[in-house]
């Protein structure tokens, strides 16, 4: 291994330390990914929607999650003088997807620069 490669394995161990191992499962990083891409937020049945196969045990059980985790938050609206609920990412979701993010550029990197032996 050269210089440049112990560093990137080093970022690569250093920086998977400071992603929250609880978040990070493929439905809550999916999550965490689409309350980011629509700013404006998504009703539950949009969520479940877009993810496909979930059951809705299964994605309300990540929503908790994430709530309680204070990633996304859960906002009462009156639409068409009906009440509905639309999740949005908040402050840490958006601290913790930047973090999640930048463990995967390093992950691509080290996947560029295989160590063929």
């Amino acid at each position: 291994m050269n210089i440049d490669s112990d560093k990137t394995i080093k970022d690569l161990i250093e920086n998977s330390m400071k992603i929250n191992s609880k978040a990070f499962n493929i439905t809550r990083c999916i999550l965490l990914g689409l309350l980011t891409f629509y700013k404006d937020g998504l009703q539950f049945r949009e969520l479940k929607s877009l993810l496909g196969n979930i059951s809705d045990g299964k994605l309300q059980s990540n929503l908790d999650f994430l709530l309680e985790m204070e990633y996304t938050k859960r906002i009462k609206i009156e639409l068409d003088k009906k009440n509905i609920q639309v999740y949005m990412i908040g402050d840490p979701g958006k601290i913790e997807i930047k973090k999640i993010l930048k463990w995967m550029e390093i992950l691509k990197i080290v996947e560029g620069g295989k160590n063929e032996q």
